[in-house]
This record gives structure tokens, sequence and C-alpha cells, in this order.
């Protein structure tokens, strides 16, 4: 299966122009980009703005969803979420005015014993999964020298080279034989590699997936010539014509079935009836075997369930230890793992996708498992993971219009500690993004995980601060409160960490408190809770943005 897309999330970046007057400025300025200027908007071009305000979101390798991007909101805007319109599914059928009429009917004391030791035994069964979904799965490479720094190299150098492409992109093949017959003209006194990455390359500009038999799971066996003339197929036709085109080119390919954490995979439900995925094994001159899936390398079903080209090096000579969280083979040799894993294992581990490994992340907790623990006391899941400098990330709760989540920089720890506050009790899919800071407002779907709240665990769902696009690219982090509804009237200190600032100020309900230095990057402040909202912002030390103040996190009003 064939489900992999991007994800674009257009950042909001709130100037503010520091004020003449530092003790009443003109009320909450208009959300602007880069204009200086200042005023009060009204309420129809606050609607207006509202209508027009839309960020676009698609998912990488899952299904179209509705996605709330809590995280990003103008602070200018009606209060209600920015909400994210993708394919939406058809709405459950509601229940009907007897069964809600039943459902209100006094329930026995045997009824209500009978529930609790329901309940016990399944707070039992979960206990038991999660010390079971915690412990460590050893992930290592049968043979260490493969990727060795020379030839990931080789590799990457392959990969780039634009002369391949070109070429390739010029040919116009008859045949399959044809098509041989040109890749090894080109490749003359060339190494393998060179052959095998155009014949991927080929592949994925020249056959489309076919989406109506995968959905109508017709994974039949598809001979190369067939796929060649229809110029479409499933995983199976993928792998089959990339094993002829290699048997031709004298190099030894083999064809893995198994399971893949594909469209149809669900984090609360892990299970396969059925193999559901066909990929390939290369072995090259140095006697190394390598993997490759030319179907997942190819392109992605968009929100129209539309197939997209999408070139993805990853999938071309991936390593078996990044393989092996979406591609559990039958065969367990071709793991090509020192310890083969579980089916067991693999469906613990936590769902990952390609940009988690080009982005050289690295999930700290959960480690090993595709469950995330709710801390009842502070009413969030937390997910942490390490990044390399030039990355920023963010998150999300699928599905969930008042659930809310936090991104941010742990700086003692040195981890992004992503925060997911549930609104209610259940399952929830918790979503990680993650994108270069060079490119601008694209992130990447890199992790989806799950959090289980419980009933009884469950008191009241906590509303995390809204943050804005600054916030997270200069990894800022909030201490406290954490708590994103303020109690009107009461005293908050404001604690936060505001890295490369040279200063902060606090806007409440639009009347500016004074400008506070910041020493050591700290932030601390305490503050009367005003009638509508309170926005800090900072000053950065930046000479294109030491002129304006830029909203970081804003807090609302228990009304």
């Amino acid at each position: 299966m064939v489900i992999s897309s991007t994800l674009t999330t257009q950042l909001e970046n709130i100037h503010a122009p520091v004020p003449l007057s530092r003790t009443r400025p003109r009320s909450v300025p208009v959300y602007a980009t880069g204009s200086p200027t200042l005023s009060t908007p009204s309420p129809t071009r606050l609607d207006h703005h509202h209508r027009r305000h839309k960020q676009k979101i698609s998912i990488d390798d899952k299904p179209p969803f509705i996605n709330y991007a809590s995280s990003y909101i103008n602070p200018y805007l009606p209060l209600k979420p920015v909400q994210v319109y993708h394919q939406s599914r058809r709405h459950v059928r509601s229940r009907s005015g007897s069964s809600m009429r039943k459902s209100k009917k006094q329930r026995s004391p045997d009824d209500l014993l009978e529930t609790n030791e329901d309940n016990e035994i399944h707070e039992r069964i979960m206990s038991t999964q999660l010390a079971r979904n915690h412990r460590p799965i050893e992930i290592r490479p049968l043979d260490a020298s493969a990727f060795d720094k020379r030839f990931c190299q080789k590799r990457q150098m392959i990969i780039d080279n634009p002369f391949y492409r070109e070429k390739v992109d010029s040919w116009k093949v008859s045949s399959v034989n044809n098509l041989i017959t040109l890749i090894k003209e080109l490749t003359l006194d060339k190494n393998i590699v060179d052959r095998i990455w155009i014949i991927y390359y080929w592949i994925s500009q020249n056959i489309q997936y076919d989406i109506d038999a995968d959905f109508s799971s017709r994974h039949r066996h598809q001979k190369a010539e067939d796929v060649f003339r229809s110029g479409k197929s499933t995983s199976e036709g993928y792998a089959s014509l990339f094993k002829t085109l290699c048997d031709d080119l004298n190099i030894h390919c083999e064809k893995i079935r198994g399971y893949a954490k594909d469209y149809f995979f669900k984090i609360d439900k892990p299970a396969f009836s059925q193999f559901n995925h066909t990929w390939n094994a290369v072995q090259l001159n140095n006697h190394h075997w390598y993997l490759i899936d030319t179907a997942w390398g190819a392109g992605f079903i968009d929100n129209q369930h539309k197939y997209k080209k999408d070139l993805k090096p990853h999938y071309f000579l991936t390593q078996p230890e990044h393989m092996i969280y979406n591609h559990l083979p039958e065969d367990v040799r071709w793991q090509l793992l020192s310890k083969p894993i579980t089916m067991e294992d693999y469906l613990q581990l936590p769902h990952i996708h390609s940009y988690y490994f080009i982005y050289g992340l690295h999930i700290i907790s959960p480690r090993f498992s595709s469950i995330v623990t709710y801390n009842a006391n502070q009413s969030f899941a937390e997910v942490l993971i390490q990044a390399p400098d030039d990355i920023q990330l963010t998150c999300s709760i699928k599905d969930d219009t008042r659930s809310t989540s936090l991104t941010q920089y742990d700086s003692t720890r040195q981890v992004w500690q992503c925060l997911f506050s549930p609104y209610k009790s259940g399952f929830h899919t918790l979503i990680i993004f993650a994108k270069q800071l060079s490119q601008i407002n694209l992130f990447k779907n890199v992790i989806e995980l799950g959090v289980t709240v419980h009933s009884r665990d469950f008191i009241k769902g906590k509303t995390l601060p809204m943050t804005f696009g600054k916030f997270s690219e200069y990894k800022c982090q909030i201490f406290s409160p954490l708590d994103g509804v303020l109690k009107r009237g009461t005293k908050v200190t404001i604690r936060c960490h505001i890295p490369h600032a040279s200063s902060a100020r606090i806007s409440l309900d639009g009347v500016w408190l004074d400008e506070v230095t910041l020493y050591n990057e700290a932030f601390k402040q305490q503050i009367n809770v005003p009638e509508r909202e309170v926005i800090i912002y900072a000053k950065f030390m930046n000479k294109k943005m030491n002129k304006h103040y830029h909203g970081l996190i804003r807090y609302t009003v228990e009304k």
C-alpha cells in the first residue's frame, strides 16, 4: 500500500511594533506579517479575516482526516481553534431517541457491580499491555559494515546526480527489453549502484499506483510486461518489475512479502489478517544485501484519493534498522537484523514515517512503544524527541476539535517536549510534525502515536497555552502556568525561557505592561489576570527582528 504525502502548515508570525507610550498602546494590534501599523480590528474585519484564513495540511503515509492545529492560532481572531479540513469521514449516525432514553434508565446494584468488575479487568489488561510495550526491543543491523561512510557518500552522490534524472526523463521506452538496453548503455562501466538507482528512478516516474486494485484487495501476481504495458500496479507489480529488470541486468534481487503499516493500519487496533505488501532486496558487489521499496518510494495518495508522484529516495537501499519500523517480512532473514523481532515487537514499535530518519530524529520517550502514558495528575501525555539544531517540531491530536497540544523545547534536557491534552476520555491519535528551519512553512508528518485516557483517570480536560510560530522556531519553553485558561482577577506568575530575546512584554486585553529586560534568556512577571486574554511578546536580538515584538504565547480567561 502506498500512502504518503506531505504536510504544509503556515505558521502565524505575530508582529507588534514597539509602542511610543508604555502605558496605553492602541488596544490589541491587528495580525500582520510585516506591517508596522497598529489598529483596533472591528468584529466584521475579524470575521472576514477568519473566513479567509486557512492552513493546508496533507498527512504523510496516512489517510486524510480533520486536523486541528491548535498550536498555531491567530490571537486576534475568535478563540475557537483554527479548523483544518480534509476529506472528512462519514459522520457516525447518532443514536435514536429510544436508545437515548434507554441509556438514562436507572442501573441496578448488580449492573454496577458487574461494570466495576469489568473496569478492574480492563485496567489489569491495560497495565499488562503498558508494561509489555515499554520493554526494550533490540534493533541492530545484521551487517554493520553495509552502510559505511564510503557507501553512504556514494549512494547520496548517485541520488543527487541530475544527469541521470534528465537522461531517464528523455527516454521513449517501447518495451521492457528496450528499457534494459537503455539502462545498459547509460551505465556502461558504471557502478552497480548506478544501475539500481536508474531502475528505481524510472519506475517511480513511469508506473502509477493502482488505487482501485489496492482498496479492493486485489493483490494478485503481476508480470513485469503487464505492469509495463498498463503503467500501473500495486506493490506486487512494482516488486515484480523491479526484480525482472535486475535479473536481466545481472543484479541479484529477491522479492519480499510481508506486513506494512499502511493506510489501514490502526494504532489502537494493531493487527494483520494477511500479507499486504511486497518489496525487494538486492545484493551488491560487496556481497551486502540492501532493501528497496519502489512502491513507497514512487508517490502518495492525496486527500481526494488521487495518486501523486513524489520521489522518495529514503526507500532506495534503506537501512534495515529503519525499514523494520513499517516493513515486517514474512521470512525473518529479510529483516537483516542481528536479532529478528517478532510480530508482537513490530506492532509495539512507534509508527514512524520516512522523514523521521531523514531529519535525524530520535524518540526518547516512549522509546519502544506506540502507546504514550497519560499523566492523570497533569492531565496530559508527554512525548520527548531529540532533534538536530536545524529541525523544528510541532504536534497535534487527530480528529478532536477541543483537545489541545503544546510543542516546546526543554533546554534542561535538550529535547523537544510534545504535550497532548485530550478533551475527553477514550483513545486518541497523536501526530508529530517536523521541518527544517530553512523550509518556509512546510512540515512533514514524522511520528504517529496513541494514548488511552480512561474515564476513571479523566477529571477535566486541560487547555494548554496557545503558541505561535516564533515560539517553537526559537525553541522557547513555558515553565508556568501550563494551564492555558486563567481565572479572572487572580494573580499569576508567568515564567518562561526565551532564547535569543533581548526583552519581553505582556499585553493584558490590549494594554501593554512595562518592558522587561531578559537576563540569561529567562522571563518572569506577575500579573493580575484581566477580562479576556494575556499575550506574551518578545523582541529578539536579530537585526531584522529587533524593531518588532513577536507574539509567542496566548492565555485565555475563564468565562
